[in-house]
């Protein structure tokens, strides 16, 4: 299993297993989530993220691409209220379904984590859905833990 930076020639492969999840989550929530497709606008938003100087995309490849993770180094400023808070904010991290269970996403994250790590970034933030469980469980398995919960309640008959 080899772990590395993604390059633009990766756009295809990131669409291709972003699918996976993107159907899990349109199954789980319609109400929120759109079926995975092939439009211009996220042809063009995943060439933006591999082009983006604060975003970070590993690929992990066994013959074939398998997972990915992208993230993003995030530095918000002090407020009133808050300390200064740099970061890495990881927004998918995506396993091919007959590859899950074998030490990817582990890699995966690792990885990201030395990257942190070499950039002197000591927090890791991510978000996971409530119907995710086996992702709060891979998870909560690598130490996160939560730390801010938001709720929902749907008006209208929606």
């Amino acid at each position: 299993m080899r772990i590395r930076n993604a390059t633009a020639d990766d756009l295809e492969a990131i669409l291709t297993l972003n699918a996976f999840v993107q159907r899990q989550h349109a199954e789980a929530m319609p109400q929120l989530f759109k079926q995975p497709t092939d439009s211009k606008q996220l042809v063009e938003a995943v060439r933006d993220i591999l082009k983006a100087p604060e975003s970070l995309v590993l690929m992990a490849e066994d013959a074939e691409p398998v997972g990915y993770l992208y993230a993003e180094f995030q530095n918000r400023p002090a407020s009133w209220v808050r300390l200064e808070l740099q970061s890495l904010f990881v927004h998918h991290l995506v396993v091919a379904p007959k590859f899950r269970r074998c030490g990817v996403g582990t890699l995966l994250l690792s990885r990201a984590m030395d990257v942190a790590r070499d950039n002197r970034i000591s927090r890791i933030e991510l978000d996971v859905w409530a119907f995710n469980s086996e992702a709060k469980q891979f998870y909560a398995k690598h130490g996160f833990e939560v730390f801010n919960e938001r709720m929902q309640r749907w008006i209208n008959g929606s």
